[in-house]
């Protein structure tokens, strides 16, 4: 098989195949079942951000709080449906989740 060129289809190393394949989540939908299957908040971990705590908006969609791995000036982000906002504390990421509503599970946080 050839491209359109006349020349062969690129060939990628299994290491830029599997990066190429990999699911990357850009937001975090719900349907407002109460009977899904619990949820922890290491599950939405990845290389750079890992999750610390969970809650619900009003409409029962997931909200999570996250943590960067690396050291940045907006640490913090917390993550409902499509969207995502940055914080530099993890104080102002909870105070940020309870003027919108949101509830947020009973976990032990460390900074």
């Amino acid at each position: 098989m050839t491209g359109e060129t006349g020349t062969p289809p690129p060939t990628h190393t299994d290491e830029e195949r599997n990066e190429i394949m990999r699911f990357r989540p850009y937001g975090i939908a719900g349907h407002g079942d109460k009977s899904r299957m619990p949820v922890r908040p290491q599950d939405y971990s990845d290389a750079r951000f890992e999750g610390i705590r969970c809650g619900y908006d009003r409409h029962k969609n997931l909200v999570i709080i996250m943590r960067s791995r690396e050291t940045a000036p907006l640490r913090w982000r917390v993550v409902f449906g499509h969207s995502q906002v940055f914080f530099r504390s993890l104080a102002e990421a909870v105070d940020f989740c309870n003027s919108q509503g949101f509830r947020m599970m009973r976990e032990q946080v460390i900074e």
